[in-house]
């Protein structure tokens, strides 16, 4: 997930007509949003044993800081694409609501099923 973030961050996107992808205006906040919803929330599926909280909080800063840092990597070392300062808050505003969901969603019987695990979340 997060190398196809990175490739889709880096990537040359100046041959892409806006026409073909960009279903309604600031469609690419939305794109950056469900990205990153995703991404943090596939992170606490993957560490859903993990009792202690300190390693909860290292998910959500470490993808928060994966936004950013890859809007500045767009500003400053690419030719082909430019860092957007909207971008890394629809990041942000994805990872806290991924987080969100995931806290929620977390004893629901469902979605252990869904995932295959084995035993309940541990508090």
């Amino acid at each position: 997930m997060f190398i196809s973030i990175f490739i889709l961050s880096v990537a040359n996107v100046n041959k892409i007509a806006s026409s073909d992808i960009f279903l309604f205006p600031h469609f690419d906040k939305f794109a950056h949003f469900i990205m990153y919803l995703t991404l943090s929330f596939v992170f606490f599926i993957e560490n859903h044993k993990s009792t202690t909280p300190f390693r909860k909080r290292w998910i959500i800063l470490d993808t928060i800081i994966l936004g950013i840092a890859l809007e500045f990597i767009q500003l400053f070392f690419s030719n082909n694409r430019s860092g957007n300062f909207y971008d890394a808050v629809f990041n942000t505003i994805g990872v806290t609501i991924g987080s969100i969901l995931y806290f929620s969603l977390r004893n629901n019987q469902l979605i252990y099923k869904l995932m295959l695990f084995k035993k309940p979340y541990n508090k």
